[in-house]
């Protein structure tokens, strides 16, 4: 009975973390999209930056936590293993409820934006990767390039919410309600996502799983609840641009601020096979959901259903990886 008690904090800690993040996703998609129509600014570009940040909060947290303590492993895998999910069971989840379409109007300028976004998730994937293979782990001069490219994100995205105001539209609440609402929605869906690491890490390390496995499954899996969370709220809401704006935010979040910052604190090496298999299926993955999205600005449900089936594929490599080594 004594041994069973950590167990029971732990699950409890599972489910409180999942309530959490189900309030506080649905705060976070209602608060940023009625900012959006009321200040013009385009519901992509809501996503991108405050969604989508404020989302990330837990892989930036969890993996700075883990650099700093020398767990690399865990840090770099977690920000890897995190950007797989979102690509692959966010938005195939999401399309699979709702069609996710984001071409809009139809005009060229929102397929320059996403191609220029997609691009800049792949810059950083690609500097990671030669970088490890070239010198076996990430020095601060890389961590702080990577650092610059998310910073020439933000730059980019700012630029753009200014160039694509429009006129203000009435909604319900005001600017400061409603930006409150944004905020404690981005504080449920951090603090839902540190229960959920935290009860499945002892969960995991009481059944014997190793860290890096842990780092690129379960901790990975939980820091991505908020944007599995939000995007599927958003879904829901008929709010498609914060869905694909939110994982795409993300994900230069997590490539270039999260590893870049870890690795400004604590530079060093990181285990190779993550570099060699699991950063060119993030790249693989990104190119897979790209083409989807620039060839007719849509994801289908027959093309979410694939993204997870993909999803489920690569969950099955990490496990006979796992139980190979």
């Amino acid at each position: 009975m004594i041994g069973a008690v950590p167990h029971l904090g732990a699950i409890l800690l599972v489910v409180g973390g999942m309530a959490c993040l189900g309030l506080g996703a649905g705060w976070l998609v209602d608060g940023a999209s009625r900012l959006a129509l009321r200040l013009g600014v385009a519901p992509m570009i809501v996503g991108l930056t405050v969604v989508g940040f404020g989302t990330s909060m837990p892989e930036f947290s969890v993996s700075v936590l883990a650099a700093a303590r020398g767990s690399r492993g865990l840090s770099l895998g977690n920000a890897i293993g995190s950007n797989i999910m979102n690509l692959l069971l966010v938005l195939g989840v999401a399309a699979v409820i709702r069609p996710i379409n984001v071409r809009g109007d139809g005009e060229a300028e929102p397929d320059r934006t996403l191609l220029r976004d997609l691009l800049l998730g792949l810059l950083p994937a690609g500097i990671i990767i030669v970088v490890v293979l070239a010198r076996g782990g990430i020095g601060r001069p890389a961590a702080a390039v990577l650092v610059a490219v998310f910073a020439g994100f933000v730059w980019l995205s700012v630029r753009a919410a200014r160039r694509t105001r429009g006129e203000p539209v009435a909604v319900r609440g005001s600017v400061l309600a409603n930006t409150a609402l944004t905020v404690l929605g981005i504080g449920l869906l951090v603090g839902g996502a540190e229960l959920m690491v935290r009860g499945g890490v002892t969960l995991a390390r009481a059944a014997g799983i190793s860290e890096t496995v842990i780092g690129l499954t379960l901790v990975a899996f939980g820091t991505s609840l908020p944007e599995l969370a939000t995007s599927v709220a958003a879904a829901v809401k008929a709010e498609p641009e914060i869905s694909v704006g939110n994982v795409l935010g993300s994900n230069v979040f997590n490539l270039g601020l999260v590893v870049g910052t870890a690795f400004l604190i604590r530079p060093g090496a990181v285990p190779m096979f993550v570099v060699r298999q699991d950063v060119p299926f993030l790249v693989a993955a990104t190119v897979l959901v790209g083409g989807f999205v620039l060839r007719d600005g849509r994801i289908s449900r027959l093309e979410g259903g694939g993204m997870l089936l993909a999803f489920v594929g690569y969950m099955a490599f990490l496990a006979m990886r796992g139980a190979g080594g």
